[in-house]
Order: C-alpha cells, then structure tokens, then sequence
C-alpha cells in the first residue's frame, strides 16, 4: 500500500476518533494541515494515554503539549477556574501563573486565596511570597515571611526560611540576613543555602570565612553517597567555581 494512502487511512481514524471522543477542533485542523507530525503527535498525546497510563506517557503528552501550545496548561486551569470557582482551582491557576512568569497574576491569585478560614494559612502565604519574592518585591516578601511566622508560629519550611534571608540581603538588611544563613548552614537539608551562605561572606569582604565554607561543602559532598552528590551538583559547581 502507498506510503501517502496509509497516512490517508491514519489521518482519517485520527479525525473521527477526535470527533467521537469531543476533542478541541484545533486537534483536527493539526491532524489534516501538518499531516506526519500532527498525526504523531495526536497519537502520542491523546491516543496512547487511553490505552496506557503510564507515568512516562504522561510526562511526553505534558512535554508535546507544551512544545504546541505553551500555554495550554494555563488555558486549561483557567477554564477550569471558570466552570468552578474553588480554592483548589484557584490555587492550580497561581502555581500555573507563577510557572509562566505571570507574577502578578500569581501574586494577585494567592492573595485572593488570603482569605476567611484560610486567612492564615501558612501554605498559600508561602506560595505568595515565592511570587512576590520572583517578582524582585523584596520587602513585601519578607512582611509576608513574617506575617506567616506571627500567625504561625509552628510552622517550619527551610525553603521559607532561606527566601526570608535572600529578602533580607536584597534589602541590605546585612547583620539579620547573616544571622538567618548562620542558622541555615546549620540546619538546610541541601547545600543550596550554605553555598548562599558562602557568597554572601564573600560579598561582604570576609573571604577566610567563605572559603573555609566552600571547602566545607566539596569535603562534605566529596565522601555523601552518589545520589546525594547529583542532586546537589549545581550548587557544588558553585562552590567549586568560588574556591580560591
């Protein structure tokens, strides 16, 4: 059978099992007008997820996805939110935001999530300060930070706790970032903050301090086990990269 009548029949299958099972129109417009990749792509993506559900077939429909329309996640929590407004949804759609860049669509998003029973709660209030935080708001990252220790008081998050400091430092407020990398270096469970820790003393004019850090940090990784050593291997390049 020629090559250009299979994809005929393939094309064809394509079209009608995206009719039957009510897929978006652009679905067949891609099937029809890029004949070889929409076809594949269809399959991998839309096909092959009802005969499998397996880990790694989602995680290549996600990547096609994206790769087509890098927005479609966020189209889908949007409408999601609009068909059913609830924290959940509203939630999805700031992660999906921050995930885009969309700050202050995130920011705005979590802090509408601020509010009656969930007030206080410390989760959404950290979601809210990584945003405020990537989007260069220093200082309300760190009332944010604090407010949710106030009202929070048990509440631990070492991730929390280094943004708090990285707040500090962009806002020169030296001496308390200090003190919040000294406790960091003790308790972080990773190198990304003692290596944070590291340059910050280098920035500051105490070398001998960062130095004996960053060596810390290459002894240390140096005898950890392989898995360790490769989850950490961005933050021990830096501090490879800083060792005199």
């Amino acid at each position: 059978m020629p090559f250009a009548i299979l994809l005929l029949i393939v094309e064809i299958a394509l079209v009608v099992h995206a009719v039957r099972t009510g897929k978006d129109t652009y679905w067949i417009y891609f099937i029809i007008f890029v004949p070889v990749v929409g076809s594949a792509v269809y399959f991998i993506t839309q096909v092959l997820p009802d005969l499998t559900h397996s880990r790694t077939i989602r995680k290549a429909e996600k990547g096609l996805l994206k790769a087509i329309d890098p927005q479609h996640e966020l189209k889908r929590r949007k409408a999601k939110l609009e068909l059913s407004d609830t924290l959940d949804n509203r939630l999805q759609l700031a992660d999906e935001c921050m995930a885009a860049n969309f700050l202050d669509d995130a920011i705005s998003l979590y802090e509408t999530c601020l509010k009656g029973i969930h007030e206080d709660n410390p989760h959404i209030m950290l979601k809210l300060a990584e945003a405020q935080f990537k989007s260069g708001d220093n200082k309300n990252t760190q009332l944010t930070l604090e407010r949710l220790i106030e009202l929070n008081p048990d509440f631990n998050s070492a991730d929390g706790h280094l943004l708090y400091a990285r707040s500090l430092e962009n806002l020169g407020l030296l001496e308390e970032a200090a003190a919040e990398y000294k406790i960091l270096a003790r308790s972080y469970p990773g190198e990304e903050a003692r290596v944070r820790y590291g340059l910050f003393l280098q920035k500051n004019g105490k070398t001998e301090e960062a130095q004996a850090l960053f060596a810390e940090i290459l002894q240390r990784t140096k005898l950890a086990p392989k898995y360790y050593r490769q989850k950490e291997k961005q933050w021990v390049q830096i501090a490879k990269e800083n060792r005199i």
